[in-house]
Order: structure tokens, then sequence, then C-alpha cells
């Protein structure tokens, strides 16, 4: 992935906290506004680590998703004769 498409959700999401904080700029006091700034950052900051966290992942390797097939698929009872 590109450096240019890294950054993509990341800009999306700040213009859109820029509209909205220029919105509501007339209608929220000062002090509520730092607040939801802070808040703002907080979630913005959230979102930037999760994205690096699985961008360093990677696709799964075949031993991995095997083994993860493998945990995750329920056990079969075994079969029961009744007379």
């Amino acid at each position: 992935m590109s450096e240019a498409c890294r950054g993509c959700p990341v800009k999306l999401v700040e213009d859109a906290g820029r509209l909205l904080g220029a919105s509501l700029n007339e209608m929220v006091p000062p002090e509520a506004q730092k607040h939801l700034s802070n808040a703002q950052r907080e979630l913005l900051l959230a979102f930037a680590l999760t994205l690096e966290h699985n961008a360093r992942r990677g696709a799964p390797t075949p031993s991995r998703a095997r083994r993860r097939a493998t945990r995750t698929a329920p056990r079969r009872p075994s079969r029961v004769d009744l007379e």
C-alpha cells in the first residue's frame, strides 16, 4: 500500500472533524468545545494506531490460517449406537 493511500482514511476523518467543528462553534460553549476536541484527537489517534497495527500484521501465512481453522472448528460428538 502506498503512503498516499495510507493517509486517505485519516484525512477523511480529519476533514469531517473540521467540518463538524466549524458548524458547532456557534452552538457549543468553549469549555465543551475543548472537551470535544480532546475526545476527537484521542479517537483519531486510536483509529490511526489500529490501522497501523493491522497494516503491520499482514496476511496470515498458510500455517497460521490452518491453525486458526482447526482451533475454531467445532468438535463433532462421537456417534452413539442405540440398542
